[in-house]
């Protein structure tokens, strides 16, 4: 397929990057607003036919993914004071319609926006493009909720969308940082929270693409970040090993949440993302049952050899893709590490499980990093998350059969595990679950409970055997 990508970037959208809004504090975000403008003029430079912006404040619907439909892509900044400050483009309604076929054909469901005002989170960007001269056609497409899944497959469906029209497009990520980096920040202060932007910007600075989806996903929920999303759709819209320029422009926290401007692919340019790896010879694990050995070699090789990649491949049943929790406990049954996510990241459950593992023994932000000295006494758990299902009340949860997922509006998720020790009736599984994220109890949120089945590992030193079924 021809690849029409001509340019991806990285802007924050915090309204007070808009000098109508941020007026004298614009001067402690200068770098920022510098690199926005320089990201602007490049995204341009590339002479796009259409522009696409890919927001994470815009209205969301559970497994679908929203594309604006208005007469125009029109907007202002007045409930931030300044109604002076907006857009006003034409819409690309060739591209939308195009763009609903290729991600039906990918398995995506989407669904227009209608009656909503532009938010913020495509009008900071789509400001700065404007004022570099851009004026032409404009889609903005919105999220599914977190965990989801279909980010790579949505940024392919823009791809295909742009090679089928004969259109040469710029994708725009909107997204900030960690949310609590300092004790005054407006979603709270996390002491750990600065370690989600190291890493997320290193990855961006070394072209680390395909890494991203290995950050903790512990630590993504404590810096309370809107980036990875909408930078996971850029990225596979441009495509992770296209030949192309990428670059870090700038990267400040003056207000307790982190901005990065970046370019992430600008076609003509010498040098490729470098995250790509060769698939080494591996042995085939085709049964649940192994995946306990696969986490405990995966964890050894990280913390020996400072790699990940043990001589595993998935075949059978497993070289599905899934969602994955690697439990790490010691010989006395303490926890020393447990990382997952909802929806799997990987391309089947081998490579799911080697993922979780190395997280769960290095980057679990509640444990030290597990030593060299401590891996003969550790014992892994495998997970293999299956079907969801959103049910009206605690009622409909069983702790001892069931997972639970909570969801509010914003985004905002805590998941716990069926079976958990201390966790005994529905309503004490539901409290932890809400307070693990943040949301109160008063507040709407979406209830979603799921079955699970645990491969469990005999006690550390008996490597080798196999796991039993928890």
């Amino acid at each position: 397929m021809e690849k029409r990508i001509a340019f991806a970037g990285l802007m924050p959208h915090a309204p007070i990057l808009v000098p109508g809004v941020g007026g004298d504090n614009l001067a402690k975000v200068e770098a920022t607003a510098r690199a926005m403008k320089t990201v602007a003029r490049h995204a341009l430079a590339a002479r796009p036919e259409s522009i696409v912006v890919i927001s994470p404040h815009s209205p969301r619907r559970s497994g679908s993914f929203g594309i604006w439909r208005l007469a125009r892509v029109r907007g202002s900044m007045s409930q931030f004071g300044s109604p002076q400050e907006g857009v006003d483009l034409p819409f690309d309604r060739k591209f939308a319609d195009r763009l609903e076929v290729e991600a039906g054909l990918r398995g995506l469901k989407t669904w227009g926006i209608t009656d909503e005002e532009l938010d913020h989170g495509a009008l900071v960007p789509l400001c700065y493009l404007a004022s570099q001269g851009w004026d032409g056609p404009t889609v903005v497409v919105g999220l599914d909720y977190p965990d989801e899944g279909g980010l790579d497959e949505l940024g392919q469906a823009i791809a295909a969308t742009a090679a089928g029209l004969r259109r040469r497009t710029a994708v725009i990520a909107s997204g900030d940082m960690s949310h609590r980096l300092v004790p005054a920040a407006p979603a709270g202060y996390d002491p750990e929270a600065h370690r989600f932007d190291e890493e997320f910007v290193g990855l961006l600075r070394r072209g680390e693409f395909g890494e991203l989806r290995h950050i903790n996903p512990i630590l993504q929920e404590r810096a309370a970040e809107d980036v990875m999303d909408p930078t996971r759709v850029a990225l596979a819209a441009s495509g992770l090993t296209a030949a192309g320029h990428h670059e870090v422009l700038s990267y400040e926290g003056p207000f307790g949440v982190g901005y990065c401007v970046a370019i992430l692919f600008e076609r003509g340019s010498a040098g490729a993302p470098r995250g790509a790896k060769a698939e080494e010879a591996a042995r085939a694990v085709s049964r649940p049952e192994e995946l306990p050995e696969v986490a405990r070699c995966a964890a050894e090789a990280c913390i020996r050899n400072g790699r990940s990649s043990p001589p595993w491949r998935a075949a059978g049943v497993l070289a599905q893709k899934g969602a994955v929790f690697v439990t790490v406990e010691t010989d006395a049954g303490l926890l020393r590490g447990c990382v997952g996510a909802m929806v799997g990241r990987e391309t089947d459950l081998v490579a799911e499980t080697r993922r979780n593992a190395a997280s769960a023994v290095l980057r679990d932000p509640r444990f030290a990093p597990v030593s060299a000295d401590e891996l003969a006494h550790l014992r892994y758990t495998v997970t293999l998350i299956g079907k969801r299902e959103e049910v009206a009340s605690a009622q409909q949860l069983d702790p001892a059969a069931y997972g639970v997922l909570v969801t509010a509006r914003d985004g905002r998720s805590g998941v716990l595990l069926p079976a958990l020790e201390g966790i005994d009736t529905a309503q004490e599984q539901l409290s932890v679950a809400l307070r693990k994220a943040g949301i109160a109890p008063d507040e709407p949120f979406r209830i979603e409970r799921f079955t699970a089945t645990a491969y469990g590992e005999k006690p550390a030193g008996q490597k080798g055997g196999q796991g039993d079924d928890g």
